[in-house]
Order: structure tokens, then sequence, then C-alpha cells
């Protein structure tokens, strides 16, 4: 049987040299390079299967490696994705609610002083200044903040310039009047100052 294999391995003619002698003087380095036949058409070579094997073997390993690595990746980011949208999902109704501070604010201010201590008025600026507290009171639970921009140093990442005002008390580049207050939305910017 092994001098057969040895034929038709190694295209041997005359195997009658081979089947004298012991299984043992057989050299397994015949076998490594041999072509395996089938139906007389090749089908691989013994030799280059077992490297083609181990280079397959190490190649399914990287590619489990980068699917484990590219699936972690995918969480990872999922989960981003979703704190963010949890996180940052009221930007465009913060903006709203930020713009009704704003109005109330602007009523407040353009009040007179005499006109504040009229007993007629008293209850709706009362009113005002209750929504006015309950608006901040919700702003902070969604941690919307409003930036400190006057006397700071301009940074573009929060402010906007709209005039550059030269002053002698002041360093340059100081914010020393805010037009718009800018807040900000966790540590996103939602509106610049």
């Amino acid at each position: 049987m092994v001098y057969e294999k040895l034929e038709k391995l190694h295209n041997i003619q005359n195997v009658n040299n081979f089947k004298n002698m012991p299984k043992s003087e057989i050299h397994p380095k015949w076998f490594n390079d041999a072509t395996v036949y089938c139906d007389g058409k090749p089908l691989c070579t013994v030799g280059s299967t077992k490297e083609k094997l181990k280079v397959d073997i190490e190649e399914l390993k990287d590619q489990r490696l980068r699917s484990v690595a590219e699936l972690e990746n995918y969480r990872k980011r999922s989960e981003k994705d979703q704190s963010d949208a949890l996180k940052y999902g009221i930007t465009n109704f913060a903006k709203e609610v930020i713009s009704i501070r704003d109005n109330i604010e602007r009523a407040n201010a353009s009040i007179l002083d005499e006109i504040k201590s009229d007993e007629k008025i008293k209850p709706v600026i009362e009113g005002l200044e209750l929504i006015h507290q309950s608006i901040i009171s919700v702003l902070d639970r969604f941690e919307i903040k409003k930036i400190e921009s006057i006397d700071q140093k301009f940074d573009h990442n929060f402010h906007q310039a709209m005039v550059e005002i030269e002053r002698d008390d002041c360093e340059p580049g100081t914010v020393v009047q805010e037009l718009i207050p800018g807040y900000m939305l966790h540590d996103r910017l939602l509106r610049p100052a």
C-alpha cells in the first residue's frame, strides 16, 4: 500500500526497489512535496497544503480578531450615540426656552422702577419674576448654563464678536458688553454670547 502511494505520488515507474525496502527506511520527506491526484488530475501538493493551511489559519485568526475589534468599536459607538441622543436630544427645544428666558428678562428690565412700586402692577411683576425663576430652574435641571461673558477674555469658542470697543480701563480682547447671552448644553455650545 505504501509503495503504491509512493508510485502515485512520485510517478515512480518501478517501485520494486522500494518494495524490498523496510518501511523504516522510507524517508517521510518524500511525501512532503508529493502531489495528490484524483482521476488523473492534480488536487494539491502535500507540503504546500500544510503551508497553505498554516497561512489560512493565521488569516482566519486575524479576521476573527479584526471582527471582534470591529464589533467592540461598533458597540462603543452605539453606546456613545445613544448617550449623546439622550444628552443633546433637547437642543432645539432648549434654544426655544432660552429665547423665552431672554424675552422675560428684557420685559423685567424694561419696566421702570417707579412703575414697579405701583400696587396695581405689582402682581404682574411678581408673576413675571415667578415665570423667570421657573424657567431658570428648568434650564438648571437640564444642565443648560448661561455663559458668563462680561469682563472675561474673548474666546471664539463661546463668544461672537459684533463690535470692538477701545477702553483704557480693561485689557484688549476683554468682553465689555453683551448683546445676547450665550448658553451651554452640558459641554456643548448652544448659542454663542
